[in-house]
């Protein structure tokens, strides 16, 4: 295996850099480049974004029905989400995936297990790197 693209955090955890798309309205986050996304290992879900992306993406012209919203334990207790479907283009991948964000309380950029387990990482000090698994033959 080897170490392809790193990137690092300056404080605690580790970061990844990705973009969002909602194909349905031809929507991109960032417009170029890639955001910093938190690797959350804790969190069993997808992904989540801040309200003020979900709605710049216009995700919620295809949010799910409110009785099929997810809800997700914190320290606080259960939190119900906002979700839509997008694509999440990260390491010359696109994934299909659902984008959360709060209704009330404040959220943040960060990618969960869900999409994590998608992913070749190594976790290392405070890099976060893509790793490139050789293909037997």
């Amino acid at each position: 295996m080897k170490l392809r693209e790193c990137f690092e955090s300056p404080d605690w955890g580790y970061v990844i850099e990705a973009s969002i798309l909602n194909p349905l309205h031809d929507q991109r986050f960032p417009e170029r480049g890639r955001a910093i996304f938190k690797v959350d290992t804790g969190f069993n879900g997808p992904m989540m974004v801040t309200n003020d992306i979900f709605e710049l993406l216009r995700l919620s012209d295809i949010e799910v029905p409110e009785d099929m919203r997810p809800s997700y334990m914190t320290l606080a207790g259960a939190l119900t989400m906002r979700s839509a479907p997008g694509v999440l283009e990260i390491a010359g991948k696109r994934i299909e995936t659902d984008i959360l964000t709060t209704f009330a309380a404040p959220s943040r950029m960060l990618l969960g297990f869900q999409v994590l387990k998608q992913l070749n990482l190594a976790l290392l000090r405070n890099r976060t790197c893509f790793l490139e698994v050789a293909q037997r033959s």
